[in-house]
């Protein structure tokens, strides 16, 4: 196999980049999966109601539309999901499809809400994420509850 110069060239710049300090955005690992572990990270502190990790895990200008209709603020929405007692045993995603446009995306599927005593539902969701400091983070919400 004969490589021309021009080809190498590009070659050894392209590996000496990947030597370079600060360069491992240039094969950071795909954004949509960052996205779904901000998602989990999210319900998971819902159910244990982490009131700090929501802080984190939630835009400050969050807009939070529930199944029933109710819209919430950041602040509303922590508020009334750490509040005692546990209001979710799980949520169970499927379908879930990710598109992400620079620092923001879209996630979007279906989701079996389990709440605390009561039987599960089925939701389809539609999240909004920023990607703020480095880190993704919700900036708005909203669910629709779906027939059995």
């Amino acid at each position: 196999m004969i490589i021309d110069n021009r080809a190498r060239r590009q070659w050894l710049a392209g590996g000496l980049l990947l030597l370079l300090p600060g360069s491992s955005r240039l094969v950071a690992a795909d954004p949509a999966d960052a996205v779904r572990t901000a998602s989990k990270a999210w319900r998971d502190a819902v159910i244990r109601q982490d009131a700090a990790a929501l802080q984190r895990l939630l835009a400050d200008d969050l807009v939070y539309a529930h199944s029933s209709g109710k819209t919430e603020s950041k602040a509303e929405y922590i508020m009334a999901v750490t509040k005692p007692p546990a209001h979710y045993e799980s949520f169970t995603e499927s379908t879930t499809k990710v598109r992400v446009y620079g620092d923001a995306a879209v996630l979007e599927g279906h989701v079996v809400v389990k709440p605390a005593g009561r039987d599960s539902y089925r939701v389809r969701t539609l999240e909004v994420y920023v990607k703020h400091a480095g880190q993704w983070q919700m900036t708005a919400h909203q669910s629709a509850r779906l027939a059995p």
